[in-house]
């Protein structure tokens, strides 16, 4: 991830709110960004059901939309 930084110098840090599954558009959806806000919203039951290194690949993912693959 050659350009990710938690604080970019040209826009505002991340943020990561974890949130229930309800509030994603699909309950297989792990994590979404915000991308213009750098706010990333994560499915904490999802979430918690990661290992430690797929846990950080999500909180620094610059794609819109992170799903879980039955």
């Amino acid at each position: 991830m050659d350009d990710f930084a938690f604080v970019p110098d040209t826009g505002p840090p991340r943020l990561v709110r974890y949130v229930d599954s309800s509030v994603l558009p699909s309950n297989d959806i792990v994590s979404m960004l915000i991308a213009k806000d750098n706010l990333l919203l994560v499915n904490l039951h999802l979430y918690e059901q990661l290992g430690l290194e797929q846990r950080e690949k999500v909180l620094r993912t610059k794609h819109q939309f992170l799903e879980m693959k039955p």
